[in-house]
C-alpha cells in the first residue's frame, strides 16, 4: 500500500474530506488531525502541523503540502497575519528537511497568490474590508491600468479620489501584507529551482483581468521564465480544488502513466468564456487543470482514456437573469451533448462532467437531462460547486482516480455527495433556507447559530425532501444525512451521508 501525505489548505470538507471520499486505490491518504488546522480566521497550529509533517513523511511515497497552511495556518489566516518575513521564512525550512529525510518521495507543493475581492465584506478578509473592500480592489485595478497607460480620463479622476478617501493605514496594511506574501512565495520557489519540489502550483484565488492579484502574478511569472521553471510549475485560477489536483498528479505519478483527456464543450464557444472570478478564457485554464493533474489533453476522441464534458456557455449568467434561458438554451445543444457522452460511455471511455456554466451550483438544464436519461450513475465523475476551476479540479481528479482503480462503490458514493451538495444544497436548499427560515430565527446567510445549532436540522429536512421529490434514484441510495456548517454560514455545508446497504 502506497502512502500519500497531504497537508490541506484548511479544515473545510472540500480540502479535508474530499480526498478520502473521492475514491480508493492502492494508496492511503494521511492527513493531519483536523483540530491542528484551525477554524476559518483562527490560524492552525503551524508547529504541530510542521512536526506532524516531518514524522509522517519519512515513509511516504508522495507528499502534498499547502504552503499557506504550513506557514500561515490556512488560507484565510494568510490574508490576516501580522507575522514578519523572518518568522515565516523559518517555517518553510521544514521542506528541505523532509526531502532530505526521504529523498525518494515525490514532493508536490502549492501556495496561493492572495486574492483581492471586489466587494465589501470582512467575512474572510481584514475587518476594514467590510467598508473599504471594493475601494481597495478598485485602487489595485487603477494602479495596474495606470502602469500600462490604460487609464481613461474618467478613471484618472476616480483614482485621484481613491487616493484621497481610502484610509492610508488600511491600504498600507493590505498592500504590505500582499508584498510580504509574494516576496515569501518567490523565496519559496527557490526550492522548485533546486529540485526539492517535483511540481509546484501557484493558484490564483478569485482573480480578474486587472488589479493587485495580476500585478503579483506578473512577478511570479517572470520568476518562472527567468529560472526556466515552466515545466515544473503552473499558475492559473484555482484555490480549494488544488489539493485534489495534486492528489490526481500523485496518483498518475505513482502509476507511471498520464491518462489522455478529451474535452467536449456543450457550447461551441464555451471555451472562450472568461468564467466569473477568473482572469482568462476557460480553455486556457483547462490546459493547466489537465496537465497539473498529471494527465494529457488530447484532441482525438478515439485515443482518449477520459472524456470531460463541460457545460459552459459563451457568457455566464445568474439563474434569475432575464436572458438566462435565451443564452443557455440557444448557445448549447444539450441533447447532442448528452448523446456524445452516451457514445463515449458505450465505447468504454471514463466520462466526467464539469458542470461549470453557473457559479455555486448545478445547471438544471443539463442536470435534469442527465437525470431523465438515466446517466447520473452511468458517468464516472461530476462536480458543480463554486468557481469553474473548483468544479474542474474536482471532476478531473475523480475521473483519474476512477480510471486507475475502478472502485465502483466509492465512485458512486462520491457522485451522491456531489448531487446532494452541488445540486440539492447549493442550487436549491441554501437559498430556500436562507430566505424562508433564517429570518424567523434572527439569523442570516453569513451568520448561523454555530456549526450544529438550529440550522442544520432545517437544512437536512429541506434537502432530503428536495432530493426525494426530484431525484428519487439518488435519494434511494441514502438512508440518512448528517449536516454541519463548518464556518457557521450558509455558503458551504458539510454532509456525512449514511448509504443504504446494497441488496
Amino acid at each position: 500500500m502506497k502512502k500519500i501525505v497531504l497537508v490541506p489548505l484548511d479544515e473545510r470538507p472540500v480540502n479535508y474530506l474530499y480526498p478520502n471520499l473521492i475514491g480508493e486505490g492502492d494508496y492511503e491518504i494521511c492527513l493531519p488531525p483536523r483540530d491542528y488546522l484551525g477554524d476559518k480566521k483562527k490560524a492552525g497550529d503551524v508547529k504541530k502541523i510542521s512536526d506532524w509533517l516531518v514524522e509522517n513523511s519519512k515513509d511516504a511515497d508522495a507528499v502534498i503540502v499547502s504552503i499557506d497552511t504550513l506557514i500561515f495556518g490556512g488560507i484565510v489566516p494568510s490574508r490576516l497575519h501580522h507575522e514578519t518575513y523572518e518568522t515565516l521564512h523559518q517555517r518553510i525550512a521544514v521542506i528541505p528537511q523532509i526531502k532530505k529525510n526521504n529523498p525518494k518521495m515525490k514532493l508536490f507543493g502549492f501556495e496561493l497568490i492572495m486574492r483581492c475581492p471586489g466587494y465589501n465584506s470582512a467575512e474572510e478578509e481584514p475587518d476594514y474590508y467590510e467598508e473599504y473592500g471594493s475601494m481597495i480592489h478598485r485602487y489595485g485595478e487603477c494602479q495596474h491600468k495606470e502602469s500600462l497607460g490604460l487609464l481613461t480620463e474618467e478613471e484618472k479622476e476616480e483614482f485621484a479620489k481613491l487616493k484621497e478617501t481610502l484610509p492610508k493605514e488600511y491600504l498600507d496594511d493590505y498592500v504590505n501584507r500582499r508584498h510580504l506574501n509574494t516576496d515569501l512565495l518567490l523565496t519559496n520557489l527557490e526550492y522548485v529551482k533546486e529540485g526539492v519540489f517535483d511540481f509546484f502550483i501557484v493558484p490564483q484565488d478569485d482573480s480578474t483581468e486587472y488589479g493587485f492579484t495580476i500585478l503579483d502574478q506578473i512577478r511570479v511569472r517572470k520568476y518562472f521564465a527567468d529560472n526556466h521553471l515552466e515545466k515544473v510549475t503552473a499558475m492559473y485560477p484555482s484555490a480549494d480544488d488544488t489539493g485534489l489536483t495534486m492528489l490526481a498528479r500523485a496518483v498518475c505519478t505513482l502509476n507511471g502513466y498520464s491518462p489522455k483527456i478529451f474535452v467536449k464543450y456543450a457550447s461551441e464557444h464555451g471555451g472562450e468564456c472568461i468564467p466569473w472570478f477568473e482572469d482568462r478564457a476557460l480553455d486556457k485554464t483547462m490546459n493547466y487543470q489537465i496537465s497539473s493533474a498529471g494527465a494529457e489533453r488530447v484532441y482525438s476522441f478515439e485515443e482518449a482514456d477520459i472524456v470531460l464534458g463541460v457545460t459552459m456557455v459563451d457568457e455566464m449568467l445568474d439563474f434569475d437573469n432575464p436572458r438566462f434561458h435565451q443564452v443557455y438554451e440557444v448557445q448549447r445543444d444539450i441533447p447532442g451533448f448528452i448523446s456524445f457522452l452516451k457514445e463515449a460511455l458505450a465505447k468504454g471511455k471514463v466520462v466526467t462532467i464539469g458542470d461549470n456554466s453557473t457559479a455555486n451550483g448545478a445547471d438544471h438544464l443539463v442536470f435534469d437531462e442527465l437525470h431523465k436519461e438515466g446517466l447520473l450513475y452511468q458517468i464516472h465523475g461530476y462536480a458543480a460547486w463554486n468557481t469553474s476551476s473548483n468544479t474542474l479540479g474536482t471532476c478531473i481528479c475523480q475521473s483519474i482516480v476512477y480510471y486507475f482503480y475502478r472502485d465502483e462503490k466509492k465512485n458512486q458514493e462520491f457522485l451522491t455527495y456531489r448531487y446532494y451538495e452541488d445540486c440539492g444544497y447549493m442550487t436549491y436548499t441554501r437559498e430556500e433556507v436562507s430566505k424562508n427560515y433564517l429570518p424567523d430565527l434572527g439569523l442570516n446567510y453569513f451568520k448561523v447559530d454555530g456549526k450544529q445549532g438550529k440550522v442544520p436540522p432545517i437544512i437536512k429536512k429541506v434537502l432530503m425532501n428536495y432530493m426525494a421529490e426530484n431525484y428519487p434514484e439518488v435519494a434511494a441510495k441514502v438512508s440518512d444525512i448528517h449536516v454541519r456548517q463548518p464556518w457557521e454560514r450558509m455558503f458551504e455545508t458539510e454532509l456525512k451521508i449514511d448509504f443504504k446497504d446494497e441488496e
